[in-house]
């Protein structure tokens, strides 16, 4: 796997030394700061099972320390804490917890901090995410295949850029089978909260929505859609199993292997910060199994996943059209990672307001 995918800051900001440093000592103590609790079944337990990865790989070179459940207003004690504790690396695991990240790294230069998701780095931070939008386009085909009333339904967190832009690429991925589909959103305004998260789901059935997607960290929209008899898609784990009627295939997280290089990077006295956003060619995620789809769905829906791992096709290749017809990029254009990362409006198609 690649680990950067932009120019590393230097060794003249003092980070060669900080590493060297940090690798003198025999065993390193990792800490994880998690946004939702480890049984979420979703988000923060696949970063758990990431951390369980990286002690399997190091075995005695390096302990864990991981805090579950932290609101953004208690993370500067939480990290503050890990800190005077002995953690020299530390994965901060939400876009949440970004700024808060940027503000608290330049405190502790000798510590690596690592935030997943965010937008620059800093010479103690690096930031690093999958490109999750590959796997929303491959769902955004195949909800158009499968939806009767040409209407999607996205239960969504907050509108941040890496919201939006899930959001927009379900649309390209949709409209590609079919311009007349549609997508309604409803915002949870949590990143894990299964009562709002099945309210949400339950609003866009009753809108007419008979897929349902879904950015928050649980199964519960998707155990809502087998409830009511539509079809769904899980998020960062394979929740075949919570709804074995609805489920079509989730975005599969795999953090593992990354937490054991950037950790033994910090043992070697190698690390440095980087940008990292890896896609489906990279293992950082894969789509899990199609489930409840025809051969030829399924034959349709692998031949999509296999161009964007293999980069042959690109789901923000132009021409891209906001809402109000304005055009973003014309056709033999491509957004660039910082114009996708940086989007704040919504695709034609797209049937709701920018907050």
């Amino acid at each position: 796997m690649s680990l950067t995918r932009r120019t590393l800051l230097g060794s003249s900001l003092g980070v060669t030394a900080l590493a060297a440093s940090a690798s003198a000592q025999s065993r390193l103590n990792v800490g994880f700061i998690l946004i939702g609790p480890v049984g979420d079944f979703g988000w923060s337990n696949m970063h758990d099972q990431g951390r369980r990865r990286m002690l399997e790989v190091l075995g005695d070179r390096a302990t864990a320390t991981l805090v579950e459940s932290v609101a953004p207003p208690d993370f500067d004690r939480v990290a503050t804490q890990l800190v005077r504790t002995g953690s020299r690396l530390i994965f901060t695991t939400s876009f949440s917890y970004f700024q808060p990240t940027v503000r608290i790294a330049p405190q502790h230069p000798s510590v690596m901090f690592e935030n997943a998701t965010g937008t620059s780095i800093l010479p103690n931070l690096s930031i690093y995410n999958a490109r999750f939008y590959e796997g929303r386009y491959v769902q955004g085909v195949i909800a158009a295949r499968k939806s009767r009333s040409r209407t999607i339904g996205y239960v969504a967190t907050f509108p941040v850029p890496e919201v939006i832009h899930a959001i927009n690429t379900v649309m390209r991925g949709a409209w590609s089978v079919d311009p007349a589909m549609k997508i309604r959103v409803v915002w949870v305004n949590a990143w894990s909260n299964p009562g709002r998260e099945a309210d949400a789901a339950r609003a866009l059935i009753d809108q007419g929505c008979d897929v349902l997607c879904s950015h928050t960290d649980g199964p519960a929209p998707l155990q809502l859609a087998e409830q009511r008899g539509v079809l769904g898609f899980g998020q960062s784990s394979d929740m075949t199993r919570f709804a074995p009627r609805a489920h079509l295939t989730s975005n599969v997280n795999n953090w593992g292997d990354y937490y054991a290089a950037r950790a033994s990077a910090v043992l070697d006295g190698t690390w440095r910060p980087g940008d990292v956003w890896e896609g489906l060619n990279s293992g950082m995620f894969r789509l899990a199994p199609f489930t409840n789809m025809t051969p030829e769905e399924v034959s349709e829906a692998t031949r999509i996943r296999d161009a964007l791992a293999a980069g042959t096709l690109h789901p923000f290749d132009g021409p891209i059209v906001r809402q109000d017809g304005t055009q973003v990029i014309a056709a033999g254009q491509r957004l660039t990672d910082d114009q996708i990362r940086a989007q704040n409006y919504f695709y034609q198609g797209i049937d709701i307001s920018m907050p």
